[in-house]
């Protein structure tokens, strides 16, 4: 399920499922993050996470779900401010989002 990279805690992980265990893992990672490494590999999982949100996006504008659609729409937003937050060195306050989000998955 993962490519193995340098150390154990720097590996690049394959996100398929848009469950709260996945955003659970990616932050944990994210609170172990030290590396430039690390926070490119943590990004692309996050932009992982984004794009299963995206599709749940337009499932929802297609099926013309309201309310579907503003749940979606506002996880797609709080994983973009996550995302943002880890070139910025605040992989913490990432991976606090990431939690926030799990839990109401």
């Amino acid at each position: 399920m993962d490519t193995e990279i340098g150390s154990a805690r720097n590996r690049i992980y394959q996100v398929t499922e848009l469950a709260p265990a996945t955003l659970l893992e990616i932050a944990e990672r994210l609170d172990e993050a030290t590396s430039f490494e690390d926070q490119i590999y943590r990004e692309s999982e996050i932009d992982a996470l984004w794009t299963l949100v995206d599709i749940q996006v337009r499932q929802a504008e297609l099926a013309g779900d309201p309310s579907g659609l503003a749940r979606w729409r506002s996880l797609h937003s709080r994983l973009w401010e996550a995302h943002d937050l880890i070139p910025d060195g605040r992989c913490p306050e990432a991976a606090a989002i990431l939690r926030e989000l799990a839990a109401g998955l």
